[in-house]
Parts: structure tokens; C-alpha cells; sequence
């Protein structure tokens, strides 16, 4: 579940947990405009993260937005709050000619 809250510092940050959004965060992961990332460990199994949080400045917060919507059809309350993520499509079925 993808969670976007607004901290009271005036920070945006998205939350991704589990491994079907790992979709999200290669197509985020690059912006250039995250400050910080916070990585949540597995205290039994440090090698695994449970969840990655993507900190931008709230200027950027209408951008964050715009991009979940479009992309993924994330629409999340203004005040904030957690998304459920659609699967993925399937791939379209693609007919051989003769």
C-alpha cells in the first residue's frame, strides 16, 4: 500500500512497502527533486526492506501527485493517506499475420 503524507516541516513523503511497487519506485526513484530516502530494514532479515520513503520539499508535492495519478492511478486525499495499487495489466494478446 503507497501512503503520501505531508510532514509539518512542509515535507512530501511517499511510502512504498512490498514488492508489487516496486513498479512505482523504478519510475520515481530518479527524480531529481527527493531530498532524502528512508529505508525501513526487516529486523529478522537485514538484507530486506520492508518499506522505502521518498522525501521531496511540498513545492513539489502537486508534481508527486500528477505522476502517481497518471502512472498508476493513485489518487490520494489532500490531507494525505494510503492508496491500494491496481495490478498491473495484462500485456495486450498480439495476433501473428499470414
Amino acid at each position: 500500500m503507497s501512503t503520501l503524507s505531508i510532514s509539518e516541516s512542509g515535507e512530501v513523503r511517499l511510502t512504498l512497502r512490498g514488492a508489487e511497487e516496486n513498479r512505482i519506485l523504478a519510475t520515481v526513484r530518479r527524480w531529481p527533486y527527493w531530498r532524502r530516502v528512508a529505508l525501513e530494514r526487516d529486523p529478522a532479515n537485514t538484507e530486506r526492506y520492508l518499506a522505502v520513503t521518498l522525501i521531496a520539499d511540498q513545492a513539489h508535492e502537486t508534481i508527486v501527485r500528477e505522476i502517481l495519478k497518471r502512472s498508476f492511478g493513485l489518487t490520494f486525499p489532500l490531507s494525505g493517506g494510503s492508496c491500494e495499487l491496481r495490478p498491473e495489466p495484462a500485456p495486450p494478446v498480439r495476433r501473428r499475420g499470414r
